[in-house]
């Protein structure tokens, strides 16, 4: 959907019927909370998206970020939420 998981989460707060039906639709595979970015080319081209589970969802999203950045890309969302170091399990 070229948009990252946390964009699409606040997108979908106000539309909470959509989004069940996204989740239906998937069998329950899309999660549209943080915890994942876009890669992004040089060009700005989306050219895969990585996730990570088994923290909270900001913590994860933090991950996802630094990760795309070490390998040399450009994440989406560029800077995790800005609190993510006070979010536990």
């Amino acid at each position: 959907m070229s948009v990252s998981t946390r964009l699409m989460g606040q997108r979908l707060e106000d539309r909470p019927v959509f989004a069940a039906s996204l989740n239906g639709l998937s069998d329950g595979q899309w999660v549209p909370v943080p915890g994942g970015a876009l890669i992004r080319n040089a060009e700005g081209y989306v050219i895969g998206s990585v996730g990570v589970s088994g923290d909270t969802s900001d913590r994860d999203e933090f991950t996802a970020i630094n990760a795309v950045r070490n390998a040399g890309y450009y994440p989406e969302p560029l800077k995790p939420n800005t609190s993510w170091k006070d979010s536990h399990l």
